[in-house]
């Protein structure tokens, strides 16, 4: 299944988002490191699986159900036929988990430790820069992050058997739907149907270059209960109550401290194809967001979302489709406070269509794709009311076969009255088809080329880069552009060495970075 899925595919369906441009680097950095260290699902405790982000409560539910009627998952197909869990989940999830199954269902895993190494150098045309990062985990025992850019992160967890776990540094906490506390990526907007609903992960470790909060923190977990809280140096307190069911989840949510103090009660509940969420929190003044989900079949869906949240000056309503192949979002946005004090940008519409076939011509997998995003916004100009559009139509024909890998991407866009942009690049890689070679090689060329009148009708453009980071550069004006990104790794039974290579005519990146898995006797 991971053949079928690429990783940057893979973290768009598991995030909602609708493109690499709509992601930050910290989110894509914890998905990369999720996918050097894989999270065994016969193994982890249900805080183990709430806290890496990747399942639903439903999911963790459905899967703990599974395993004590049937014992240890022991392939992706049966994950598939898990109850939550469709093939195209799978394939995305089959970077992010293991299957390993050392003891019966339930037990902890304890002798395996993996550590990991990385540094880095990025040189400029007027400057110079150097980052490093250190990961070791100790089976179901311990984990243990560092790592220095413009600031340090130290973060150290450690697992207990009733389960019970303790972070000591750097944390993350997202709760509910985020409208009380969620530290890091946050999607602008609802580019897909399925960023509507968020997976909350409580309390967690991080060793992201950019973590959200630094001090002590501890969840409990029960039968069917988990408590949760935390405390950071600024003396802001966090705590969380949850029940978890087979069907769905309700939680109350605490904070104190800080610019957000209030509380917050957040569900969710699954009625077969049918899925309901929200939160409503009281933060200085009242806040709610409920919506719903309906799967009537594989790659078949419709939804609707409502906010209001008054501390962002944001109320709307959003809805999607899916139909196999074919997406769409509609999002009505208001900002009650800029009306009311007329400022500009108050009101916004944006529909977003994306249509991603794929077809199979001899050995050539092809991938087409359109999108076409439209935004209106209303803003107030004198005694009427200004409306501007902006038009944005991208087509992308992405073709692999065995180790070639091309893209051809064309991006129009059109702001107010202004003359209409574009931007185009062409890429050709290679990488050695199997992840588990011993000997893996990839590079990758790309030139582009852009034509951008005005900075409103800008492009942002990803580009591939070093792994663990991400580069989503904006264009504009008339410029051309030619980047090459090459890696080597040498990959034994004990560890695995990579240097890659990030050459273009904006900088120049080298990364060095040494994994060793073993396993004590």
């Amino acid at each position: 299944m991971k053949l079928l899925m690429s990783l940057l595919e893979a973290v768009l369906l598991l995030t909602g988002a609708g493109s690499p441009e709509e992601l930050s680097e910290s989110e894509f950095e914890r998905f990369e490191s999720l996918s050097a260290h894989p999270v065994c699902i016969n193994m982890a405790s249900p805080g183990r699986l709430r806290s890496c982000g990747l399942f639903s409560d439903y999911q963790i539910a459905s899967l703990q159900d599974y395993r004590m009627r049937t014992g240890d998952i022991l392939s992706l197909t049966e994950l598939g036929a898990v109850p939550g869990f469709t093939p195209e989940l799978v394939s995305a999830l089959s970077w992010f988990i293991s299957l390993e199954s050392y003891a019966p269902a339930g037990s902890r895993e304890k002798k395996r430790i993996r550590q990991e190494a990385v540094v880095r150098m990025v040189s400029k045309k007027d400057s110079r820069s150097y980052a490093g990062k250190y990961h070791v985990e100790a089976g179901e025992r311990a984990e243990l992050f560092l790592s220095r850019k413009d600031a340090s992160t130290v973060s150290l967890t450690l697992y207990g058997r009733r389960p019970w776990k303790l972070i000591a540094g750097d944390y993350n906490l997202r709760l509910g739907q985020g409208l009380l506390a969620w530290d890091g990526f946050i999607l602008s907007g609802y580019p897909s149907l399925a960023s509507f609903c968020r997976n909350a992960s409580g309390f967690s470790g991080t060793g992201s270059f950019s973590p959200g909060r630094r001090g002590l923190a501890a969840a409990f977990e029960g039968r069917n209960m988990q408590f949760g809280a935390g405390v950071d140096l600024d003396g802001n307190m966090s705590g969380m109550l949850e029940w978890l069911g087979k069907t769905g989840s309700l939680g109350l949510n605490v904070q104190y401290g800080g610019a957000k103090k209030g509380i917050s009660l957040d569900w969710k509940k699954s009625f077969g194809h049918l899925s309901t969420f929200g939160e409503a929190a009281y933060s200085g003044s009242p806040s709610a967001l409920a919506g719903f989900v309906w799967e009537p079949a594989y790659k078949v869906a419709a939804g609707i979302l409502a906010r209001y949240r008054p501390l962002e000056d944001d109320a709307g309503l959003a809805a999607g489709v899916r139909w196999r192949w074919f997406s769409g979002t509609a999002d009505l946005t208001l900002h009650p406070e800029k009306w009311r004090l007329r400022k500009n940008n108050y009101e916004q519409l944006k529909t977003v269509l994306d249509l991603t076939p794929e077809f199979e011509s001899g050995s050539w997998t092809l991938r087409p794709s359109l999108r076409c995003t439209e935004r209106m916004r209303l803003s107030p100009s004198e005694n009427a009311f200004a409306m501007e559009w902006r038009h944005d139509l991208r087509c992308d024909l992405k073709a692999s076969r065995k180790w070639l890998q091309t893209t051809l991407r064309l991006n129009g866009v059109q702001t107010g009255d202004y003359r209409p942009g574009m931007l185009a690049y062409l890429e050709i890689g290679y990488k050695t088809p199997s992840d588990t070679s011993r000997l893996q090689i990839s590079a990758f060329l790309r030139g582009t080329v852009c034509d951008i009148e005005n900075w409103s009708s800008r492009i942002y453009a990803y580009e591939r880069d070093l792994p663990g980071s991400f580069n989503v550069p904006a264009w504009y004006g008339q410029k051309t552009g030619v980047s090459l990104v090459t890696g080597v790794a040498f990959r034994s039974r004990k560890c695995r060495q990579r240097l890659n290579l990030r050459l273009s005519t904006k900088d120049f990146k080298l990364q060095y970075s040494y994994e060793s898995f073993a396993r004590k006797k």
